[in-house]
């Protein structure tokens, strides 16, 4: 069965030999939240292109860290390191690599959520290809230990004393999710003072759908997701007045293109200096490096939402089929549509 596959391969108990590093899990409030940790390690070679085969990492047996086979993780690191090194294919690599995760993520996301919010049961295939997607997606992050490590270094004298634009150019092109978050906050702070109460409740509850997950960090999001919590926030942002809330929308949007024009500054000086001081493949590598750089920003950034997403959308399902989020288990929810699918349970072997 490929439900059980996906289980044996990225949560069953493996054997760990030699070092080990250990990841501390005392923040984490979920068994899900842990699960879904140890599956993006144990997918990490594969994200890179660095091997076939999962990398060793196990939830201890009382759930309060994560270990992972220090070798393993060093070397597929080391394999990324090393492409990234020998020139711009390897960068090319990983943005191709950062755009279909992201592709194949939102889709799955998309395909899951539509059969959830319609109260009806996905099937086992369609979460697992959410799980795993998702897993594919995070361990991804990873890359970040693999750039090099004087790309930094090397483009600081090109900015003199303006350290913010050597941030401004390794940083993502569009805005950051915080600020698409505060945008919606003050509009619909804005039309809490402005608008009728219909026009109100309509936007507060496509504002909890499609932004309220991202006030938490683990399965605690889902107290401050509330509508009330949500209205008491969008009152306390406008308690001022809509005059203030106007004030701040347009700080906002001051604040927004200060940073667009820095990063089209740190752009152009960065390719002035690259036409006169680099050529050749040295030229190409360190493009490709910035734009890697770049991709790896923005993906941090995707994250907390995409993150955050699956949470929501585990907790529809957990309530659709009766389970408690905060003590589920994955396999406890890929079983529970099993068996609105009328499939037989994971096979025993196939746990973690």
């Amino acid at each position: 069965m490929i439900h059980a596959a996906w289980f044996v391969d990225y949560l069953a108990p493996v054997p760990l030999a030699g070092d080990t590093l250990r990841f501390d899990l005392s923040a984490f409030l979920s068994r899900v939240t842990r699960e879904m940790l140890q599956a993006r390690l144990r997918k990490t070679p594969q994200a890179f292109g660095a091997g076939d085969r999962p990398l060793a990492a196990n939830i201890t047996l009382d759930e309060t860290a994560l270990e992972v086979d220090a070798s393993a993780l060093m070397a597929a690191n080391a394999a990324v390191t090393e492409r990234l090194a020998a020139g711009p294919a390897g960068a090319v690599d990983g943005l191709r690599r950062f755009l279909a995760a992201g592709v194949d993520l939102d889709a799955a996301a998309r395909r899951f959520a539509r059969v959830v919010t319609g109260g009806r049961c996905p099937s086992p295939a369609s979460l697992l290809a959410y799980l795993d997607a998702s897993a594919q997606d995070q361990a991804l992050g990873a890359l970040k230990f693999c750039l090099p490590g004087d790309l930094r270094p090397r483009l600081a004298p090109w900015f003199d004393d303006e350290p913010e634009l050597l941030a401004a150019l390794l940083s993502p092109a569009g805005r950051s999710l915080w600020s698409w978050l505060k945008a919606h906050e003050l509009a619909l702070a804005a039309i809490r003072l402005r608008g009728p109460a219909p026009a109100y409740q309509g936007r507060l509850r496509r504002f909890r759908r499609a932004w309220g997950y991202l006030h938490g960090e683990d399965v605690d999001f889902r107290a401050r997701e509330s509508e009330p919590a949500i209205d008491a926030h969008a009152a306390e942002l406008g308690a001022q007045g809509p005059r203030d809330v106007s004030a701040q929308q347009r700080r906002l949007r001051e604040a927004l293109r200060t940073d667009q024009v820095r990063k089209l500054r740190a752009r152009r000086i960065f390719a002035e200096r690259l036409v006169a001081g680099a050529g050749g493949d040295r030229a190409a590598r360190l493009v490709s490096h910035v734009l890697l750089a770049r991709a790896l920003s923005a993906h941090e950034d995707h994250n907390r939402r995409r993150k955050m997403r699956l949470l929501r959308d585990l907790r529809d399902l957990a309530e659709l089929t009766q389970l408690h989020l905060e003590v589920a288990t994955l396999r406890d929810l890929v079983e529970a549509c099993g068996a609105f699918a009328g499939e037989e349970p994971l096979v025993a072997s196939a746990t973690s």
